[in-house]
């Protein structure tokens, strides 16, 4: 299906995010999630556990999306959040059926806001309160979004890789 809307090719994109994530998910055991390939690196630090990228990719992408809303005064700056809020790093997210669910409520919530979305709102604009000389606009919301999820299923790739290969050197 060919997408007739810039708002329909960014759901196709997300579905294509979110299609990643199940794949990622597939026949995962829980001991997963907690895994991560190293302590610490001597570029950029400690590693990210897998369950830990997946629950920001998650949740920063519906941050992303509700900081465009903001945008338009859908919702209030208080409003802007995460899919679990405060309880983004739960313990809940050590299942992976949970993670599962979680991004499919992600997905349908995005599939249920973005249509809103006109294409005279994304030339939308609004500066931050507390930071006049941040403005955020609703396309690079949306287009940031997609680029965050993109670059943290690529880590989450490449980490559920490494953890199948330790997975096999122990067996």
């Amino acid at each position: 299906m060919v997408a007739s809307s810039e708002i329909e090719t960014m759901l196709h994109l997300f579905d294509d995010k979110f299609a990643e994530i199940e794949e990622l998910l597939a026949a995962l055991p829980a001991e997963a999630l907690q895994w991560k390939p190293f302590e610490q690196s001597p570029w950029k630090g400690p590693s990210g556990r897998l369950g830990w990228i997946l629950a920001h990719n998650i949740s920063s992408t519906v941050y992303l999306v509700r900081r465009a809303q903001w945008v338009l005064g859908r919702i209030e700056w208080s409003g802007v959040d995460g899919d679990e809020g405060r309880e983004e790093f739960g313990p809940a997210n050590n299942d992976p059926a949970y993670m599962a669910a979680r991004a499919k409520r992600a997905q349908a919530w995005l599939h249920e806001t973005l249509p809103t979305f006109s294409l005279e709102d994304l030339e939308q604009s609004r500066p931050n309160a507390r930071r006049p000389d941040v403005v955020y606009n609703v396309r690079r919301e949306l287009l940031h979004a997609l680029e965050h999820m993109s670059q943290h299923n690529g880590q989450a790739q490449v980490t559920r890789q490494l953890w199948a290969i330790e997975q096999e050197k122990a067996s």
